[in-house]
């Protein structure tokens, strides 16, 4: 690892950080790593400033400048006053993209970058010729750009020309999932509990219709329109209604409740959504046997990362997620073999797979196997691996992270 000394050269020690709001996105990209670095002695301070600053005094000690999804005029100009103070301050310009939101040609206009069933869609269709345009200038002048998957290197190598892109993979906080190993079974599971939990970006709830002035969110009011299962267009959807049908699973959704599943509300546990500090906990407290995901083949999923299977191994969960009929794109293409289905998977070929992952030897088994992968692949945020990379991509040498 990167010396407290070597990257505390000539008294720089700042990592001066932008993001732009509370989310999930912003706190596993930047906030939980400014936390965990800041508790101990890495030679670097992150900071994270509520609005941009010039401040000389604050500029001399800056080592880098991270800022989160740049992609428009309004962030463009902001990177360029940076770029222009750049020789005088010799900090390193940095920005962390962690989903894909711009066109790349791997689909018909329409289901590439952000999908039509996500609720921001429209808005950045709209606008791409200025996201395209700004991200490119901006593309330019960053010193290096960080990533959480290949696939989404790959777009911005193929679309942007870019040079100076690293993957720094997606991790969980051991101080916040710091949570004992389950137990191993000593029976088969015979009603077993399995938790979903998402945001409604995977899908698109119904609107319907309405006049104006009848609903404040629509002071002109709403033509309608119709619902869309998105991610959950899949098998994966079908299986979950039947069993819990039949009574054979406990099932808890974390986050938001979806239409589809409207004939069995009655029998899920719903839980809110909670912040990011807060989730680890209340997810732990289902104490679920399994955690499910379901996703479709767009560009978007593609370069999207495992993040809930990792939270899965964290937790002490089997996870089971799909990968792609048509290619090995899938985010959940490193999820134990066993745990596997497809994006074309039948209700049945789906039971094919689960059921048996509910008796005794093989759960045991599969759970070992999370655990070890997340300590193998440097899945934990307190990593050695992991913080070698965010100490790299702060210094102000090119780092080397592939």
């Amino acid at each position: 690892m990167l010396s407290a000394d070597s990257m505390n050269e000539n008294g720089k020690d700042l990592v001066i950080m932008y993001t732009k709001d509370r989310s999930g996105c912003s706190h596993y990209r930047l906030r939980f790593n400014a936390e965990y670095i800041n508790g101990y002695e890495h030679g670097v301070t992150p900071i994270i400033l509520p609005k941009i600053t010039y401040d000389p005094n604050l500029l001399k000690g800056a080592k880098s400048i991270v800022f989160q999804r740049p992609e428009n005029k309004h962030d463009y100009e902001i990177i360029k006053r940076y770029k222009e103070l750049q020789p005088k301050y010799g900090y390193k310009l940095c920005a962390d993209y962690d989903d894909l939101t711009f066109i790349t040609g791997d689909a018909d206009e329409n289901n590439d970058a952000v999908p039509p069933y996500n609720p921001a869609h429209d808005s950045i269709h709209k606008n791409m010729p200025e996201i395209l345009e700004y991200m490119k200038k901006c593309v330019d002048i960053l010193d290096v750009i960080s990533v959480t998957t290949t696939y989404l290197k790959r777009m911005f190598e193929r679309v942007f020309g870019a040079g100076n892109v690293v993957i720094i993979k997606n991790v969980v906080p051991r101080y916040l999932w710091n949570f004992p190993r389950k137990k191993p079974l000593t029976q088969d599971l015979v009603k077993p509990r399995v938790v979903y939990s998402g945001s409604p970006t995977h899908y698109r709830q119904p609107i319907p219709k309405m006049a104006p002035g009848q609903n404040p969110n629509f002071p002109k009011g709403h033509p309608g329109q119709p619902g869309d299962r998105g991610d959950w267009n899949t098998g994966l959807c079908d299986w979950v209604i039947k069993n819990v049908k039949e009574d054979k699973i406990d099932f808890y959704v974390m986050g938001s409740l979806p239409f589809f599943w409207q004939e069995i509300h009655h029998k899920i546990q719903f839980l809110p959504w909670t912040d990011s500090h807060s989730f680890p906990r209340k997810f732990m407290e289902i104490n679920a046997d399994f955690s499910i995901a379901s996703i479709v083949d767009n560009p978007f999923n593609r370069a999207k990362s495992s993040l809930r299977f990792t939270e899965a191994c964290a937790c002490g969960c089997v996870f089971m997620g799909n990968i792609f009929e048509k290619n090995d794109e899938s985010p959940y293409r490193e999820i134990h073999k066993d745990c596997k289905i497809k994006d074309t998977s039948t209700v049945e070929e789906i039971d094919k797979v689960f059921w048996p992952l509910t008796k005794k030897d093989k759960y045991n088994e599969i759970l070992e196997w999370q655990y070890e992968y997340a300590n193998n692949n440097a899945l934990w945020l307190e990593s050695e691996q992991h913080l070698n990379e965010m100490l790299m991509y702060f210094d102000t040498k090119n780092p080397d992270i592939i």
